[in-house]
């Protein structure tokens, strides 16, 4: 299994690490590869986000694995899966740049570069994640939909808050968040950023912003397993 690292060459996982000589069964070899193969995308998770290097695991993981020994399937998946992050990627930077050429075009009050901005961001095909990296850009779209300006503009102004209100709707739809209730969704959504923040504050940034939606929720899971420990432990006067 090969593994995206932002800042390292290319790794490998060997799925058939420790592998049993024999097996009673076909039955049991089959369970036995599947065990491994799970393991192996939680290590390629942990990888991916820095929890792991390659130094932590000798011979499990591979730098710079041979080409040859990668089976055809997985190297197509990891070009698919290289492909999807650069576009990602390039999505969220276009997103970032994108607001920041809306804040230019209402400080010099360009109604119509304002607008034809909006409505590029309402087609982009945004992430959770991306708000999550990027919340300034949710906290400005739920001040325009208050904008307002001078008599002279105000048709324009008009506009302005309804398309932001457009763009705020999609965010809650891409949070999961659809409350009819504004104040529900913004403090679902700052105590979401919260804790994404609290999870990735020990990472570097080259990582935090290359993390995948597996990747964080492997994280939240890892979060939650560590409470509940916490909380038996406690319970058993630990």
């Amino acid at each position: 299994m090969l593994v995206f690292v932002p800042v390292s060459t290319t790794l490998g996982i060997d799925i058939e690490w420790k592998k049993p000589k024999k097996f009673k069964s076909a039955s049991e070899e089959k369970s036995w590869m599947q065990q491994s193969r799970k393991e192996a995308r939680e290590i390629r998770l942990d990888l991916e986000s820095g929890r792991l290097k390659p130094k932590d695991m000798p011979g499990r993981i591979l730098v710079e694995p041979n080409p040859n020994q990668v089976p055809s399937d997985e190297a197509k998946r990891f070009q698919k899966e290289l492909f999807n992050r650069k576009g990602a990627l390039t999505t969220e930077r276009n997103f970032v740049n994108l607001f920041t050429k809306l804040a230019n075009s209402l400080q010099f009050w360009d109604p119509v570069k304002a607008l034809r901005v909006l409505n590029q961001m309402k087609k982009m095909k945004l992430t959770k994640l991306m708000l999550l990296r990027n919340p300034d850009c949710v906290t400005k779209t739920r001040d325009l939909r208050e904008f307002g300006g001078e008599e002279e503009f105000q048709e324009h102004d008009m506009v302005i808050r309804q398309k932001s209100t457009e763009l705020y709707a999609k965010f809650k739809k891409i949070c999961n968040l659809e409350s009819d209730h504004d104040d529900s969704f913004w403090e679902d959504f700052c105590k979401q950023v919260d804790v994404f923040n609290a999870l990735t504050k020990d990472m570097k940034k080259i990582f935090r912003t290359t993390l995948s939606d597996q990747g964080y929720k492997r994280l939240l899971d890892a979060e939650k397993a560590s409470d509940s420990s916490i909380s038996v432990n406690a319970q058993n006067g630990e």
